[in-house]
């Protein structure tokens, strides 16, 4: 009758000794029912630390009739052969309805959904945690671009940009599950369109970056980029950019090169780009620049560990 059960069934009598044991209490225990039975259930599937409890808790009811476990259901640990520790639901009854007393367990294996309910919290605060950094990021460039904006058109079109390169970095982490993104990745978002049009180029070896220096080096990327097409060498038809990059050890360097003819009096920079990108690069990336301005355009070397 036992095996007809759904769930794992352990008996024990009053002694604590094993008297019943179904099919599956040894699939989920891995003890087999001649080499459970008559053994203490205490020593087959009661993690150690709880086995005097355990016992005491026989005990206490046999003087009592009471039991804090028994008509319950509730979730406890257990021991599996191989001493690994699972999750078990657990309801207990007591009975003396075959001449003796007896203790009847009926016993669910819910490690996997414990395990699903644990991934499912650790998302939800992963996914708190993200937000509420991303909100002190969108507000920390908004504060910097306002501070920046001659008047209110400037703050929007600059604001809107900066806001669609974090954009476009977090669909490419989310299309990764937040994972490692690769650099050429990143390079793609901003060069593919002059690379298309013979104004750029990329490359360097396969280096995949962390979550946190992907939306770093996004945004550096992005005022580079958007400096250049404003000051540097975008500004005119006949200029050009090229990136690469490589790895040093446990570092990455990326050298930025523009060349060109300078632009027009007009177009002068107010270097609060330049800024963000040196605070970006210490802050978020936990490394370094060095920009040389040459006749011809600019060359800016960004250094940082990859971890």
């Amino acid at each position: 009758m036992l095996d007809t059960a759904l769930d794992a069934v352990c008996v024990m009598d009053s002694s604590g000794i094993v008297v019943g044991w179904n099919e599956h209490a040894a699939e989920c225990f891995g003890w087999r029912r001649d080499e459970a039975m008559g053994r203490r259930l205490s020593d087959l599937i009661v993690p150690e630390p709880l086995r005097a409890a355990h016992e005491a808790g026989i005990v206490h009811f046999l003087a009592t009739g009471e039991g804090p476990v028994l008509n319950r259901r509730i979730e406890v640990p257990a021991l599996h052969r191989d001493n690994n520790q699972i999750t078990v639901e657990l309801s207990v009854t007591a009975t003396e309805q075959f001449g003796e007393r007896l203790f009847i367990g009926f016993i669910r294996d819910i490690s996997d959904r414990r395990a699903a309910t644990e991934r499912q919290q650790r998302l939800l605060q992963e996914s708190d945690h993200r937000v509420k950094n991303m909100l002190t990021v969108v507000a920390a460039i908004a504060h910097q671009t306002a501070r920046a904006s001659p008047d209110v058109d400037a703050f929007i079109k600059t604001f809107n940009g900066r806001l669609e390169a974090l954009a476009r970095s977090h669909a490419l982490l989310a299309n990764k599950a937040w994972d490692e993104v690769a650099l050429t990745s990143l390079a793609e978002q901003v060069l593919s369109a002059d690379v298309a049009m013979g104004r750029a180029r990329f490359g360097g070896p396969e280096i995949l970056l962390p979550p946190a220096r992907v939306l770093g080096l996004s945004m550096i990327l992005h005022e580079l980029y958007t400096n250049a097409v404003k000051y540097g060498a975008l500004c005119t038809d006949r200029g050009r950019i090229d990136l690469d990059w490589d790895r040093k050890g446990e570092e990455v360097e990326l050298v930025w090169v523009e060349t060109g003819p300078p632009c027009p009096r007009a177009t002068t920079s107010t270097g609060f780009g330049q800024r963000m990108i040196a605070m970006a690069v210490e802050a978020d990336l936990n490394g370094s620049i060095e920009r040389d301005w040459r006749p011809d355009g600019l060359t800016a070397v960004i250094r940082f560990p990859i971890d």
